[in-house]
């Protein structure tokens, strides 16, 4: 009984994927943007207009040093310059 009932509701699935599937026309190019070539310079993006106004965002904003690299040589202070100042004063204790 069991065997009859799940064949019944897979088969009546499948029918309604065929005839949902059926009726939409889609575009199969519309979901992949670099297909046509339509993507920015470094691939990220689907246009160059988006890559464009997501890093004139970045530019805008201040960042956390470790983001942009600005860090100390140990890595624990923003600039060296802060490092050099910290372990100086200890070595001058």
């Amino acid at each position: 009984m069991k065997k009859i009932i799940s064949g019944f509701v897979l088969t009546q699935v499948l029918l309604c994927g065929v005839a949902i599937a059926a009726h939409e026309e889609v575009d199969p190019y519309a979901l992949e943007p670099s297909i046509n070539g339509g993507v920015s310079a470094s691939g990220l993006f689907a246009s160059q207009e988006e890559e464009d106004a997501y890093l004139a965002d970045l530019a805008a904003e201040e960042l956390e040093p470790c983001i942009n690299g600005d860090v100390s040589e140990g890595g624990l202070y923003a600039s060296q310059a802060e490092e050099d100042a910290f372990t100086g004063s200890i070595a001058a204790n």
